[in-house]
């Protein structure tokens, strides 16, 4: 999502002819005739649609869809926007015949999260199990960016026990009642002992009228196993919403991988390339090292420029085996609108997808290829509005290699970035997709098995959720 939305509501060029892709190896061949999607909407109201994720959670091979709302953003004249107290996580499920390749009907909705609940904002989900019993739950970050400067705390984590394989939810409280929002949290065991844990971002946006106001805290809670976590430490300042986590290094420990977009990296043009240092930088990882017997401090992790000329940035996510040789790059995306006409904003490169891959030395910064042609991108508004939003990978056109799906978000519409044979990138814009703005989501699933991806996206705009089907 757009800022505007929360606030108001080079690796070389070389052709890679071959590769692998789950140990068979491939070679990559344009299609013929270019791919064409159609458009299915499978709820037109979710009232400020925000992200989507994809998962069994019900236990049928199929997967289901879940999806969160921010609650429709009112506004009064002299004040400003009115942020709505609470909103929605819901859960689509296919009700056409089970069977691969069968019919895409998602027509059963179920509520995990309603208004009663009083998550104000609830961001990403994770699909994961957190109490073990070999189901599938849903952890709900949630909270409102700038909740602090009008007096309000509202942040929290909560974890959504699933029992009767989708029919009911229980609510588990992590984070409540915090200053700070949490848009992202991986699940994982980070610190190696065997138990899973969460790592998150804390934010707090301060003044929307101050950019260098901002508070992003790397957080860590502990595991205890049986579905509690123990209270937060940071161990990191800065970073993005939605980390991810990966032994970047290889060493055996997990490291955490992050864009950056609130905070010092607001100044970026004003500082020299070569001179920024990693809290200025669009691109992060906080490298885990050291004696982590007593317990993850901040003593445990070296924050380090993964790039830091791209502006402020929105997420970036590995993909394993992109080019077909078998080698994870890292696809991220900045957050940018030059629409702007005073710095910084005037001043931050365009709007772009980038693929960054770790050189031999992977602690200096990494190499990268801008993916996107110039002008792909054309922000929609002015301050609170930027572009893109997140990508993710699969193969969307049959040829065999790796494509990327792409939320425009302040672009107002939603695209896929083909690979082509010669190792070259083309942004397609889907059809009847403009005014699509604002979109979470951005997966590429097989829906129905049967072979095909397709594409979901929520549009925070439309209040909407649909796919695109080649």
């Amino acid at each position: 999502m757009s800022r505007k939305a929360l606030q108001a509501g080079v690796l070389s060029l070389a052709v890679v002819a071959s590769g692998v892709v789950g140990g068979v190896a491939y070679a990559a061949t344009d299609p013929a005739t270019p791919p064409t999607y159609a458009r299915t909407t499978i709820d037109p109201a979710i009232k400020g649609a925000a992200f989507t994720v994809s998962g069994d959670v019900k236990g049928d091979v199929r997967p289901e869809i879940v999806t969160t709302g921010f609650g429709l953003i009112g506004f009064t004249p002299g004040v400003g926007p009115v942020i709505p107290a609470a909103g929605t996580v819901q859960m689509f499920s296919n009700t056409a015949k089970n069977k691969q390749g069968g019919d895409i009907q998602y027509t059963e909705k179920t509520m995990i999260v309603s208004e009663a609940d009083g998550i104000t904002f609830p961001n990403k989900p994770t699909l994961a199990d957190v109490d073990g019993d070999a189901d599938i739950d849903v952890i709900v970050p949630g909270g409102y960016f700038f909740d602090s400067f009008i007096g309000n705390a509202r942040g929290s984590i909560t974890w959504w026990e699933n029992r009767a394989n989708g029919g009911t939810w229980i609510r588990n409280n992590i984070i409540t009642g915090s200053s700070f929002s949490y848009h992202g949290v991986q699940f994982v065991d980070l610190d190696g002992d065997g138990i899973k844990d969460i790592t998150t971002v804390a934010e707090d946006a301060g003044s929307p009228s101050n950019g260098m106001d901002d508070i992003v805290k790397l957080q860590f809670l502990k595991g205890n196993g049986n579905g509690t976590f123990q209270a937060p430490i940071n161990i990191g300042n800065g970073g993005g919403s939605i980390p991810n986590v990966s032994d970047v290094n290889g060493d055996g420990r997990l490291d955490i991988v992050s864009a950056q977009y609130f905070g010092q990296v607001l100044g970026q043009p004003f500082i020299p390339s070569f001179a920024r240092q990693p809290d200025q930088a669009s691109f992060v990882w906080f490298e885990q090292g050291g004696d982590a017997s007593g317990g993850l401090t901040a003593a445990n992790f070296t924050k380090r420029t993964i790039g830091a000329a791209q502006g402020p940035s929105f997420e970036i996510r590995p993909v394993e085996n992109f080019r077909g040789d078998g080698i994870t790059r890292w696809i991220g995306t900045n957050h940018t609108n030059r629409n702007i006409p005073f710095p910084p904003f005037s001043l931050y490169p365009e709007p772009a997808v980038y693929e960054f891959t770790p050189g031999a030395n992977v602690a200096l910064p990494w190499n990268v290829v801008k993916l996107t042609a110039p002008g792909a991108f054309t922000v929609t508004g002015g301050p609170g509005q930027a572009s893109p939003g997140s990508t993710t990978a699969g193969d969307l056109d049959g040829d065999g290699d790796l494509d990327l799906a792409v939320s425009g978000d302040g672009d107002r519409s939603v695209y896929w970035l083909e690979q082509k044979a010669d190792g070259s990138f083309v942004l397609n814009q889907l059809p009847n997709a403009v005014g699509f703005g604002q979109a979470g989501g951005q997966l590429a699933v097989d829906l129905n098995r049967d072979g095909i991806n397709e594409m979901v996206f929520s549009s925070f705009d439309q209040n909407a959720l649909a796919f695109w089907k080649r």
